[in-house]
C-alpha cells in the first residue's frame, strides 16, 4: 500500500487507529496545517496476524455493522422503526475525501444498507487534500450512517486543519441549519476558546448536540503531564471516550471495558479534569468522584463506545488500499452522532424539539446522584474496568464518563422527556 511521504508527527491530538491485516507495520500520522492553532488527525496502521481477506470477515476482533448494532442494543431500536429518519448528521472533518460517495456505496452493498441521501459541502471552497482525513471521513460517515442509516448525512469538508476552518465549519452548520448533531472526531491541545463558547452557545440555544472525541493518547488535564484535549475539553460538547468492547461470535454483549495501552503502547481513551474550568452543577449535584487532587473541575470525557483497535471496526476507504479494520475515538464518536439523529426522531415523533446540549440530562436524570437513578442499569452500561492512566469503576469515572448507551431503553428516556 502507497502512503503519503509528506505526514509529520503530532502531539497529543485524535488518532486514527487503524489494524492492517496484513504486511508489515506502517505509522503515519497525518497533519494539514503547520500552524500552531492547527487542530489535526493522526493515523496509525498497526499489524495483525491474520491474511486480510478479500471482503471482510466478522469477528470480535473486525465488528462489521450487524455485530456493534446487536451489541448495543441498536438492533431492535432499528427493527421498530427508529432509524434516524427525518434527521440530519453533520460530519466536520478536514480535507474530507474525493472518494467518498463511491467509498459509502460500496460499504452499503457489503453490508446490505441501504445508501442514504449524502450531501458533500465545502464551506471554504476547495478543501485540501489528505489520505488520514481521507480514511477519517470515510470512518466518520460509514458508520454515522450504521447508527441511523434512515438519517440524511452532511458532509462538512474543512479547507484545512486550521482551528478557523474547522470551527469555522461549525459555523456554517449552525447558520445554515443542516442538522441537530454535528460529529467532530478530531482535536488539538489547548483550552476551549471565547470563540468557541460563543458558537457552542449558539449550538445549545439551537438545540443542536456538538461531540467530540475524547483523545486517543490516555488521560490528559488536571493531574497529569498531558494538556486537554480541544474541543473534547469544551463544556458544553458531549465528549466521548472509548471502551475495548467485548463480545460473542455473532455480536451478543459481554463486556467493556476502558480502552488503555494494551493494544497499542502509548494509546487509550482521552479523558480528565479541565484545568481551570469549575465543575459545572450537573456535575457537582450528582457526586462524581474526580480522581485527582482539589479542586473539583470540569470532568470528561461524558459518555463513550468501542474505541480500542483490538476490537476495531470495518472501514472501506478506496485511497487507502480498501477494506481496513479501525478503532480510536474517531469510532466512538459518530456512533453517539447518529445515535443521537434515532433518539430526535423519537422526539420528533414526540412532538418535542431535538434534544441539543444533553450533558445535564444524561447526568441528573439518566445518572442520578451517584449513579443511582432507575435509568442508569437499564439504560447504560456501565464501564468498570481497565483504565487510561484514570481507572474506570462504578458509576461515572474519567476513562469511560458515564459508560456506553443501550440503545432502545436510552432513546426512549432522551425521547419521551420534554427537558431532556
Amino acid at each position: 500500500m502507497r502512503l503519503n511521504r509528506n505526514l509529520r508527527m503530532l502531539s497529543g491530538p485524535v488518532m486514527i487507529m487503524f489494524v492492517l491485516m496484513m504486511g508489515s507495520p506502517v505509522i503515519a500520522y497525518a497533519s494539514v496545517a503547520n500552524d500552531s492553532s492547527s487542530q489535526s488527525a493522526s493515523t496509525t496502521w498497526v499489524p495483525s496476524p491474520l491474511a486480510q481477506p478479500a471482503t471482510p470477515t466478522c469477528s470480535p476482533t473486525g465488528l462489521c455493522p450487524s455485530m456493534l448494532l446487536k451489541a448495543y442494543d441498536v438492533t431492535s431500536l432499528q427493527s421498530a422503526g427508529t432509524n434516524g429518519t427525518g434527521q440530519t448528521v453533520v460530519i466536520v472533518d478536514a480535507c474530507g475525501s474525493p472518494t467518498i460517495a463511491a467509498d459509502l456505496k460500496t460499504f452499503d452493498k457489503h453490508f446490505s444498507l441501504a445508501n442514504p441521501t449524502l450531501n458533500i459541502i465545502n464551506p471554504q471552497g476547495t478543501p485540501c487534500v489528505n489520505s488520514g482525513w481521507g480514511v477519517e471521513t470515510s470512518l466518520d460517515v460509514e458508520w454515522s450512517h450504521v447508527m441511523a442509516p434512515g438519517a440524511t448525512i452532511d458532509l462538512l469538508q474543512a479547507a484545512s486543519a486550521s482551528s478557523a476552518n474547522l470551527y469555522g465549519a461549525w459555523s456554517y452548520s449552525l447558520s445554515h441549519s443542516l442538522g441537530n448533531e454535528i460529529s467532530n472526531s478530531w482535536g488539538g491541545s489547548g483550552a476551549c476558546s471565547a470563540s468557541v463558547k460563543s458558537i457552542l452557545a449558539t449550538a445549545k440555544t439551537d438545540h443542536v448536540t456538538v461531540l467530540a472525541s475524547a483523545g486517543d493518547s490516555g488521560a490528559w488535564g488536571q493531574g497529569t503531564t498531558q494538556k486537554e484535549q480541544n474541543p473534547a475539553d469544551c463544556a458544553k460538547v458531549l465528549t466521548v471516550g472509548g471502551t475495548t468492547l467485548t463480545v460473542t461470535g455473532t455480536g451478543s454483549y459481554v463486556s467493556e471495558s476502558a480502552w488503555g495501552s494494551a493494544c497499542i503502547s502509548g494509546t487509550g481513551t482521552g479523558g480528565g479534569g479541565v484545568t481551570g474550568v469549575s465543575e459545572p452543577s450537573y456535575q457537582s449535584s450528582v457526586h462524581i468522584t474526580e480522581p485527582w487532587s482539589a479542586p473539583a473541575v470540569l470532568a470528561k470525557p461524558d459518555v463513550s463506545a468501542v474505541a480500542d483497535p483490538c476490537t476495531g471496526v470495518w472501514v472501506y476507504d478506496s485511497t487507502s488500499g480498501g477494506w481496513l479494520v479501525i478503532g480510536g475515538t474517531s469510532v466512538s464518536c459518530p456512533l453517539w452522532a447518529g445515535f443521537m439523529a434515532d433518539v430526535n426522531q423519537v422526539r420528533a415523533g414526540n412532538g418535542f424539539a431535538a434534544a441539543g446540549f444533553v450533558n445535564s440530562f444524561l447526568y441528573t436524570k439518566v445518572y442520578g446522584v451517584s449513579g443511582t437513578s432507575v435509568h442508569y442499569a437499564a439504560d447504560i452500561h456501565d464501564v468498570t474496568t481497565g483504565s487510561n492512566g484514570w481507572p474506570a469503576g462504578p458509576g461515572w469515572d474519567a476513562a469511560t464518563g458515564i459508560g456506553s448507551f443501550i440503545a432502545t431503553p436510552l432513546a426512549h428516556t432522551l425521547g419521551t422527556s420534554a427537558s431532556a
